[in-house]
């Protein structure tokens, strides 16, 4: 099946609600509740990173959940209808914490973001499956992989270009248009309700395969921890999954560090001050111009080689400019910013380039795992990579937080006035620092061994199987 261009869309469209997510609680929640609202900047790491954690167990058990739900709408969609409205009401209310001391604080932040994370699992693991069930070609699937990363993405940008121009304006009071408290809850409330308006777009414009997708088998039992813990292991017996898995898991840890400190980075490092955001804006730019690339290259490239040369080239791009910032090789002045932004975009391309690789290859495991054991489990997958992705984001953003705290960065402190070793050290370690995870990745993603022949042996013998299946029938 090869879904036409108005369903892909469609479902691209929903995953700007989780390119939303992503940009807010990645740049912002730790700059606006450490920065802004004066929590140690290692209580709201480990809010954060609880919260993370807490989503990152309930995902495999969502994906096991939706491979088995039957249901007249199918396994997918009534889940994704389900979430809309909670999705966008918890996003707002994550930003709109009441006058509360700092205990109260800390626990509004860490109630209302398992909430949202928790929302946006029972949408996000079954649209990611939904995405490998809308076709079974090996290109195809890599243009879907593609469409989502490239909605996602969209979805940052927009955040970060709508937060930039609109909510975070320098005023009189607040050079900084970051560090105004006040714009906080009204930038919360007008991206839940996009949310809930992507969430609802995707489900009813994806609504007319339902009849074609496929459907949980009869014997499915009710979802359990058990049966969860059951699937998990029989999932990474898979030398693919498991070469996958841990390899991604390296590169998030690497991009939950980075992310956690970008604000700090481009306000302290870089010297930027309100300027800051334009930095993971050109990052998002490459991305949106790799997805597509990723996708034209579909049927020119193998999936592996565009995964494990999108993480090298991204890891390299990541070190340089700090280190080079540091050791006084980089352009000052007025050819600092420019050449910076050019960085970040290039390894915005790449990275997109290894993610698309990434979805894609997700989807050939699930295969595999078909012919192997007869049943079709993309939310095995997908919610495991999910787990793998949120656990070890959370680590990395545990990490940036404690890191803060470690050298005693201030809170609320105005640009030029911090220890320029606390600036310095803050730059290595968004740099170099998370580098060494992204490099370990890359060695790790070269032992993955599957190709496009590989998947056209495994489609043949699940064809030879299911005639065999209606001849036996008729």
């Amino acid at each position: 099946m090869r879904p036409g261009r108005g369903i892909k869309l469609a479902y691209g469209a929903g995953e700007m609600a989780k390119g939303v997510e992503d940009a807010a609680t990645n740049l912002f929640v730790l700059f606006f509740f450490s920065q802004v609202l004066g929590l140690p900047g290692w209580v709201v790491g480990v809010v954060m990173g609880v919260a993370l954690v807490i989503d990152a167990v309930t995902d495999p058990m969502m994906g096991s959940w939706s491979d088995g739900f039957h249901h007249r709408w199918g396994r997918r969609h009534p889940f994704l209808l389900a979430s809309a409205l909670p999705v966008g009401l918890s996003f707002a209310l994550v930003f709109r914490p009441p006058a509360l001391g700092m205990v109260g604080l800390a626990l509004w932040a860490g109630g209302w973001l398992i909430a949202h994370r928790l929302a946006l699992t029972v949408f996000f693991v079954p649209h990611m499956a939904l995405g490998a069930e809308l076709s079974s070609d090996y290109d195809e699937r890599t243009r879907i992989a593609g469409i989502r990363v490239f909605f996602t993405y969209l979805g940052a940008a927009i955040f970060v270009a709508v937060a930039r121009g609109v909510f975070f304006k320098p005023t009189p009071g607040f050079p900084d248009g970051q560090l105004d408290p006040s714009v906080y809850p009204p930038m919360g409330a007008a991206f839940g309700v996009f949310m809930v308006v992507v969430v609802l777009l995707s489900t009813f414009g994806t609504w007319r395969t339902i009849a074609s997708l496929p459907r949980a088998p009869a014997d499915s039992g009710a979802p359990g921890l058990r049966r969860m813990v059951a699937e998990q292991r029989e999932a990474y017996r898979s030398r693919g999954f498991a070469v996958l898995v841990v390899s991604l898991l390296c590169f998030f840890v690497a991009r939950g560090v980075a992310l956690s400190l970008d604000l700090y980075v481009g306000t302290y490092f870089w010297g930027l001050g309100s300027d800051a955001v334009a930095l993971p804006g050109a990052a998002l730019l490459g991305i949106l111009v790799g997805s597509p690339l990723a996708m034209l290259l579909a049927g020119r490239l193998d999936k592996r080689d565009l995964f494990v040369w999108g993480m090298a080239i991204y890891a390299v791009l990541t070190m340089l400019p700090p280190l080079l910032h540091v050791l006084g090789l980089f352009p000052t002045g007025a050819g600092l910013k420019p050449t910076l932004l050019l960085s970040l975009f290039v390894s915005g391309i790449v990275g997109a380039a290894a993610t698309v690789a990434a979805g894609s290859m997700l989807a050939d495991i699930a295969d595999a795992h078909e012919l192997a054991t007869g049943r079709r489990q993309e939310g095995l997958f997908f919610g495991a990579l999910s787990f793998a992705r949120k656990a070890s984001t959370g680590a990395g953003t545990v990490l940036g937080g404690v890191f803060l705290s470690a050298i005693a960065f201030p809170t609320q402190a105005a640009p030029g006035t911090v220890d320029p070793a606390l600036v310095t050290a803050v730059g290595l370690c968004a740099g170099p620092g998370t580098a060494i995870f992204g490099i370990a990745g890359v060695w790790i993603a070269r032992r993955y061994r599957a190709d496009r022949a590989t998947h056209a042996a495994v489609q043949a013998a699940l064809a030879a199987r299911a005639r065999g299946a209606e001849l036996s029938a008729g």
